[in-house]
């Protein structure tokens, strides 16, 4: 590695460690953000005196005319959620980290949650800032993929298994130029 990259790094760090003593918030909080960021996807977290989970929204906004185009992603914290209504059934594979492979689960098409405290990280590609700040809100709704990563982390903070049908219950079906016709 070299010496400027680890004093980015560094830097970096100081930087997010300054932005949030902003929020009057135990630095366990930020644990399933911190790795959103950094990692990607949804994670959660759980202690004896707080519970807190990240979800992400992605969405690309892209300029037809130019061509161009630059993803965007809101990656909420939800600190001390709660599920107050889940709607529709989708089937869907998914791999947990302590799992070996994918299984067939149903998850809800849109969850609404509750929490003591929203905060939201929003990642601009474009002009490669972190926006981050409180919600007025202590309600949110997720659909498609945001809900079914919400619902996912908030089995493991109820100690839920992630459990389904597992991926060598599907039967294999060859598809001649024919059949995919028809």
């Amino acid at each position: 590695m070299k010496v400027s990259d680890l004093r980015s790094m560094l830097v970096f760090s100081a930087r997010e460690e300054a932005i949030f003593r902003n929020f009057d918030l135990p630095r366990d909080a930020f644990y399933p953000m911190l790795l959103s960021l950094k990692i990607g996807g949804a994670w959660s977290y759980s202690a004896e005196h707080l519970k807190s989970i990240s979800v992400m929204k992605v969405y690309t906004l892209y300029d037809e005319e130019t061509k161009i185009g630059n993803t965007v992603e809101e990656i909420y914290l939800l600190i001390d959620p709660e599920v107050l209504k889940k709607e529709g059934h989708v089937n869907r594979l998914e791999k947990c980290g302590n799992k070996e492979s994918r299984v067939l689960l149903i998850r809800p098409h849109s969850i609404t949650l509750n929490a003591k405290r929203i905060l939201v990280a929003k990642i601009s590609t474009e002009k490669r800032k972190i926006f981050i700040g409180d919600t007025l809100e202590n309600v949110v709704m997720f659909t498609g993929p945001s809900a079914y990563y919400a619902a996912h982390e908030m089995e493991h903070l109820e100690n839920t298994e992630v459990e389904g049908l597992p991926m060598w219950s599907f039967e294999y079906v060859f598809q001649d130029d024919e059949s995919r016709s028809h």
